[in-house]
């Protein structure tokens, strides 16, 4: 399996950039090859009598909704744990009757809960906790209803609750919120050890709930814009109106706006008047907008609050689980602290069990799912029944994601989250509905690690960011992101897949539904995105959109719109793999400290069909990197960079570029256009350079001028001293005299003028150009998924042992077809395999999660090397006698033919233990900085020292 490189051979690239562009073409193989893997994984023979236990009478009711999700074992499992944590006939303490918590009539045998106590709410009985429980409790089961007082001050502090389907938790309703004269605790007390006898899969420690969640506190606004900038030095600010409900002693959140440093400042407010607040201390530093308004101030404080007794070690914290319930969760006014114990810093992992039913070693060092707030339905989410709600809440110091929908319908609408080691909002496995709306997002860590380099387990959204969808059916609107690791918005619409199964979006759940199959799914990367009046600052990215509707079957046009982003150190927005999106109203300005490559808008090779309007781009070393391929508009756009619009050579045939209504201020020594010419695909197709490309700029007075390449003028010579024999030396005017080729398809005319201040020549044309043609049309609206374009057409290998590799024409310049460009290739494509996998071996207990083996394919089209990243998954196993493991080895060359090279996997006692994370070599904790890529470089020069095999 091979992968364009992206961007390789493009912006001058440097070092830095070439490996960007490496391992973001691996995005692409690791994904679709993830999901074949994926479906290969299965519960081992002899688990499915481990999912859950007898436990007598007892274990018969306490399992009892389980069985209800037999057909489902993954769900029959998860409730099942849940439920064996607080297993009935276990408890110590009963409710007989309603009543107050401290009530020695509430319980059987007249005496309170004590410490340590294993507490059971049974069916129809509702349990007031009516003042500050002393005692620490082991664990609560809610079979009925536990509740809080909503007018006096009361805390619980326990281990373990557990709301069964037929319980309910309550602190406070909508109707009669906790009073803000009081506060309401609920406490997770401190873990001190992992059982990982009786409970494998790390559920214990946290609230488990799968029945009805009702937790309101005092109304309060989550965050508010003040009228005046956020100066250094200032105290006092207004708002437009008052913030509802902001006391003296709040803590504050006032986001810093710098990609260089942490800025974020928590100050507390000293007095309240009206629309006026006053801060205890002066603000430090001044948190700035482009335009000369100001940041939100986030509150940070709310009278319902939900942590963990201890924050460290991560192991001690508890966690929050909406288990599988597709509705009744409903949260306004609640603090969550210090919650989360899975670490972005390390691969998650999925305990499992072996044979004997015992949790096999290491399959639970950093488990999956155990985030601050986990909506944990997993699929079903349906439009027409009401969705989960939390907002106005605050979501603070998680080690990994805060608020997270996988696979349900949620909203999540004005909220505050703060310092988050991975996404703050989350949406998990593509299948999601909802929204992330008007929420404030600050300040996320990451793990340090490449994007890919989690991908094959399904571990996304590590990297530091404010909001994750691998869901393009979650609307995305209102939103505020600062101080982010990775991009503070990413959607990304890889396949994914849990247990043996692919996930998809269900057609039901969008009003388009013109991707839909026969089944009624769509691919979760084919759904349409709506993602609307959301900012960024100081972060490394700002919105960056992956793999979205690039094989939609059908044309429909997503829309992002109304982006306001600033001070990012990378990319404002990034759309690598994306298609047919209409993009708008974007204000674009750099950071401090960008690469010569960072660019403020734009995408990768295979990014297509894009419509810019009204773009706004500043202070980036390159304004707009417009697609290689499809039909493109910019109508509408400011810029002000050093190099404002660039345009590489098309790597697909019959690209179309129309430019108009660009503003360009006259100061300063900037390029306006700069045309890349000769850029070459990553798989060395010279012949790319002659297939149709079409570029225009409409000027301010109304005149439409075809663009032209240097290489389309008649006196320009592309290949002085190297390149193909037969055009080496020639001007282009003499290589379409002779052979009936052109660069881009035609000649600039003779009288064709150059474009002030670009690289570019221009003709006149009339605007009837600017309609597509129908072969542009035709290509456009056909998706491909090549990544070489034409490349069995233009690249062939032969067998001729007299013939030399060569480009060579086929066909003549006077026959009725124009000729064919071909370069005839004798070369054997070679296999460099990842340094740390050379070693070829396994250890035994990984044999049954089967290998993945990675490399480059290296080979030689004419006087280039060429470099494709190279995926095989080994899903099936099968060891021989001497722990021998053959793989038959296939990967491609240029012209996309295939090449088998047997290779043999050694069972060793030695190898790293790696369960499920096959990719585990990427990974900071096995590989350290994971800068291999220089290494792989050495090794491919040196088995093309001279290009001895090449004319």
């Amino acid at each position: 399996m091979a992968v364009d490189t992206g961007w390789r051979g493009t912006v001058n690239c440097s070092g830095e950039a070439m490996r960007t562009g490496f391992w973001i073409a691996l995005v692409v193989v690791a994904a679709l090859s993830a999901v074949l893997w994926a479906t290969g994984i299965t519960i081992p023979e002899g688990h499915q009598h481990h999912l859950a236990q007898p436990h007598g009478a007892c274990g018969t009711q306490a399992s009892e909704h389980a069985a209800d999700h037999l057909p489902n074992p993954a769900r029959h499992r998860e409730h099942s744990a849940a439920l064996e944590l607080v297993a009935l006939c276990s408890e110590t303490h009963v409710a007989v009757k309603s009543g107050d918590w401290s009530a020695s009539s509430t319980w059987a045998e007249g005496k309170s809960p004590a410490a340590n106590a294993r507490v059971r709410i049974p069916s129809g009985v509702t349990v007031k906790v009516d003042q500050e429980v002393p005692a620490k409790i082991d664990w609560i089961r809610v079979d009925g209803a536990l509740v809080w007082s909503t007018e006096h001050a009361a805390s619980v502090n326990a281990g373990t609750i557990v709301v069964t389907p037929e319980g309910a938790l309550e602190i406070g309703t909508e109707d009669h919120p906790v009073s803000k004269t009081v506060v309401a605790k609920l406490t997770f007390a401190a873990r001190t050890f992992r059982d990982r006898k009786h409970d494998p899969f790390d559920m214990a420690g946290g609230l488990i709930s799968m029945g009805a969640i009702r937790i309101h506190g005092a109304k309060k606004t989550a965050w508010k814009i003040p009228r005046s900038q956020l100066l250094s030095g200032a105290t006092e600010f207004k708002f437009d109106q008052p913030p509802s409900n902001w006391s003296v002693g709040d803590e504050l959140i006032v986001p810093g706006t710098s990609d260089t440093s942490n800025e974020d400042e928590t100050p507390t407010i000293a007095s309240v008047d009206g629309e006026q607040i006053r801060l205890d201390r002066p603000l430090k530093y001044a948190h700035l907008t482009p335009d000369g308004t100001s940041v939100p101030m986030g509150n940070l404080t709310r009278n319902v609050r939900i942590a963990s007794e201890a924050a460290a070690p991560l192991s001690a914290r508890g966690h929050i689980m909406f288990l599988h319930q597709q509705t009744g969760v409903n949260i306004d006014g609640a603090e969550f602290r210090d919650l989360g114990r899975t670490d972005a810093k390390q691969a998650q992992t999925s305990p499992d069990l072996d044979e004997a039913g015992n949790l096999v070693l290491g399959s639970d060092d950093n488990t999956i799912g155990r985030y601050a707030l986990h909506f944990h339905v997993v699929s079903g989410a349906r439009i027409d029944i009401p969705p989960h709600v939390v907002r106005n809440s605050v979501v603070r110091g998680s080690p990994k994601h805060g608020i997270v929908n996988h696979g349900g319908h949620l909203l999540a609408e004005s909220n505050v989250t703060f310092v988050i080691a991975g996404s703050h909002f989350f949406a998990e496995n593509g299948t999601e509905i909802g929204s992330f709306r008007r929420n404030l997002a600050v300040r996320s860590t990451g793990s340090g690690e490449d994007l890919v380099s989690r991908m094959g387990i399904f571990d996304n959204g590590h990297q530091g960011h404010g909001f994750w969808m691998q869901s393009a059916g979650v609307r995305v609107t209102d939103n505020w992101a600062f101080g982010h690791a990775g991009g503070a918005y990413v959607v990304f619409g890889y396949a994914f897949a849990e247990g043996n199964n692919r996930t998809y979006f269900d057609a039901r759940n969008t009003d388009n539904r013109v991707n839909a199959d026969a089944e009624g799914r769509i691919s979760t990367s084919d759904v349409d995105l709506y993602f609307a009046r959301n900012y960024v600052a100081g972060s490394t990215d700002g919105v960056e959109i992956w793999n979205h509707k690039l094989l939609a079957p059908h044309p429909s046009q997503s829309l992002i719109e109304d982006i306001t982003v600033w001070n990012v150190s990378r990319h404002a927005l990034f759309i690598p793999y994306v298609r047919d999106t209409l993009i708008r109203n974007i204000y674009a300005y750099g950071g401090e400290r960008h690469m010569d490559t960072d660019f403020a808008i734009g995408g990768n090779s295979q990014t297509e069909n894009i419509t810019f309007q009204n773009v706004t781009a500043e202070r980036f070393p390159t304004g707009l990197l417009l697609p290689r391929r499809g039909i493109n508009t910019v109508d509408g756009a400011f810029l002000r960079n050093r190099t404002n619009i660039m345009i590489e050579s098309a790597n697909r045939p019959f690209r179309m570029v129309a430019l108009r209504n660009i503003h360009v201020p006259s100061e300063g020594a900037t390029t306006n256009l700069d045309l890349k010419d000769m850029a070459v695909p990553s798989n060395g197709d010279v012949a790319m350079l002659f297939e149709n490309d079409r570029i225009f700029w409409s000027d301010s007075a109304g005149k439409t001028f075809r663009l032209y390449f240097g290489s389309q003028n008649e006196t320009f010579v592309p290949f002085a001293d190297k390149g193909p024999a037969d055009l080496k030396g020639l001007t282009s005017g003499e290589i379409r005299a002779r052979f009936g080729v052109a660069f881009g398809g035609q000649l600039a005319p003779v009288d064709a003028k150059p474009l002030p201040r670009s690289n570019a020549t221009m003709a006149l044309v009339d605007t009837d150009n600017l309609a597509p043609t129908p072969k542009e049309l035709e290509f456009a609206q056909n998706p491909s998924n090549e990544l070489y374009p034409l490349a069995g057409q233009h690249i062939v290998n032969t067998e001729d042992q007299t013939a030399k590799s060569r480009w060579t024409f086929a066909g003549a310049a006077s026959g009725p077809e124009r000729p064919n460009f071909v370069f005839v290739k004798k070369t054997s494509p070679k296999l460099i395999v990842h340094p740390l996998l050379r070693k070829l071996e396994i250890h035994p207990d990984d044999v049954r999660y089967g290998y993945r083996l990675e490399g480059i394919v290296a080979d030689m089209v004419d006087n280039r090397i060429t470099e494709m990243v190279f995926i095989q998954d080994f899903p099936i196993l099968r060891p021989d006698g001497q722990g021998q493991i053959a793989l038959d080895v296939k990967f491609p060359d240029p012209a996309g033919d295939m090449t088998s090279l047997p290779l043999s996997l050694t069972v060793s006692e030695r190898a790293v233990r790696r369960g499920r994370n096959y990719e585990f070599y990427k990974q900071a904790q096995y590989c350290g900085k994971c800068s291999f890529y220089a290494e792989m470089e050495r090794d491919i020069r040196a088995m093309f020292p001279r290009m001895q095999n090449v004319e």
